[in-house]
């Protein structure tokens, strides 16, 4: 019995060693410069493209065309309500419902208007910045195979950043020409 606990303890013993012992080879192996995070503000960099000051013009007169036509339809709502309410006590009961449901309906032809416009300008800002998004990913993608970065972060707000993190954002703007 006594035997067969000590044998049980020194093959415990044994196989921590040597596990520990794997594990110390494999830590001592991994060289900790091969992993290099840094961080980059495309934000910052796509604001210096020139083609973004034409973009924004293009999605703001979109914006402009789209209001325009909201105003003309919120003005014929004001004037159909306005209508009515000054002369609903004259009007008959289907008259009445009549006019109610041309309003109910115009309001729903403004919501979905509006709905729809928004989403046009989404899609539209999408699909105008997709050229340059591709342009700056291309360069970043360079820069970080260049310098050999392992990981990436696009600067939003970091709650911390030690002096070791590179910052690419002016290899990127110097990659691009910006």
């Amino acid at each position: 019995m006594k035997r067969t606990i000590l044998i049980i303890v020194l093959s415990l013993f044994v196989g921590v060693t040597l596990y520990s012992q794997d594990s110390l080879y494999v830590s001592q192996t991994i060289d900790p410069a091969i992993v290099r995070i840094a961080y980059v503000n495309r934000t910052e960099i796509i604001a210096f493209v020139p083609q973004v000051k034409t973009i924004e013009k293009e999605l703001l007169d979109l914006e402009a065309d789209y209001n325009a036509e909201f105003v003309k339809m919120t003005k014929e709502y004001e004037s159909k309500v306005k209508s009515y309410l000054e002369h609903n006590k004259q009007m008959s009961e289907p008259i009445k419902l009549a006019r109610q449901t041309e309003i109910t309906e115009l309001e729903a032809r403004m919501s979905m208007y509006k709905k729809r416009y928004l989403e046009e300008l989404v899609k539209q800002r999408t699909e105008l910045y997709a050229p340059i998004n591709e342009y700056v990913d291309r360069a970043i993608r360079s820069i970080c195979e260049r310098e050999q970065i392992t990981i990436l972060f696009d600067q939003g707000q970091p709650l911390y950043m030690s002096a070791q993190c590179v910052d690419l954002t002016p290899l990127v703007k110097s990659e691009l020409g910006l």
